[in-house]
């Protein structure tokens, strides 16, 4: 009886230490930054893909858009209202600067019509940084709406 005990309490401690190693292994694949140290915001973050300094790819659930995502915020999502999103049509969240919580974004996307398009991004620009009327580079399948490099939107061109 006690061989067959100690026989339990080794395998138990090497798979204990064997799950522990693999845990740690995996942990750090992921950049030393606070958008990845929240297990959420890293779901949308592509780690091996830096698009400039401070910034990774940001792809949408929705599958609608990417976005360059500040690796100092993260999303917030403890409650059902902080992140929604609905098939893809809609998603809307709010990320909060890990350094200053004073600091944060709303991000809402909805798939609208494209006549009404300036209305909704000149509306968001003032709404969030205070500018009246953004720039507008436009190719065959993406808007962009830009001001100072605050800012890059990419909306896909539909209807």
């Amino acid at each position: 009886m006690k061989k067959r005990t100690k026989t339990i309490i080794a395998v138990i401690a090497g798979a204990a230490i064997l799950i522990g190693g693999i845990w740690m292994i995996n942990e750090s694949r992921y950049p030393k930054v606070p958008a990845f140290d929240d297990h959420f915001t890293r779901e949308f973050l592509n780690k091996d893909k830096k698009v400039d300094d401070g910034f990774y790819e940001f792809k949408s659930k929705t599958g609608q858009y990417t976005m360059w995502f500040p690796e100092e915020y993260q999303l917030l999502h403890e409650n059902e209202q902080q992140y929604v999103k609905e098939g893809k049509l809609y998603e809307r969240y709010r990320a909060v600067s890990n350094s200053n919580e004073l600091e944060y974004m709303t991000v809402e996307f909805s798939n609208k019509i494209k006549k009404n398009e300036s209305i909704y991004v000149e509306r968001l620009f003032q709404e969030q940084f205070n500018i009246n009327k953004p720039h507008k580079v436009e190719t065959k399948n993406v808007s962009i709406y830009y001001d100072k490099y605050i800012l890059i939107l990419k909306v896909p061109i539909g209807k």
